[in-house]
């Protein structure tokens, strides 16, 4: 699990992530005040494209996908009840994003199927 460094305060945001194979992801926030949280503008990794999910708490946002993408997407927030909600929720590290190896999505997707 890698946490996604340097995500600031502003709404919208763009990053490339490096995944241990080498591999990169692009991967675009949005912060959307009306909606009161964040949102997944864009991940795209090779053909893989998503746009538009919201980002919550999750061991793996990125779950329903695991059979197309080598990776997963966790938030957890420090505070157990509420939701990255804040514009600087991640800045301040009340809320975290981590990239997911694909050995942790397998290893949740057994969790999740009783074989752990």
């Amino acid at each position: 699990m890698f946490k996604i460094q340097n995500i600031t305060t502003a709404a919208k945001q763009k990053q490339v992530l490096i995944l241990p194979d080498g591999t990169s992801i692009s991967f675009s926030i949005e912060y959307i005040p009306l909606q009161i949280g964040w949102f997944i503008r864009e991940i795209s990794y090779n053909d893989f494209v998503l746009n538009g999910v919201r980002i919550s708490n999750s061991p793996n946002l990125l779950y329903q996908y695991r059979n197309q993408i080598p990776f997963g997407l966790a938030c957890f927030s420090t505070i157990a009840e509420r939701e990255p909600t804040l514009q600087e929720d991640f800045f301040s590290d009340a809320s975290k994003l981590y990239i997911l190896t694909e050995a942790e999505v397998a290893d949740y997707a057994r969790y999740l199927s009783g074989q752990v």
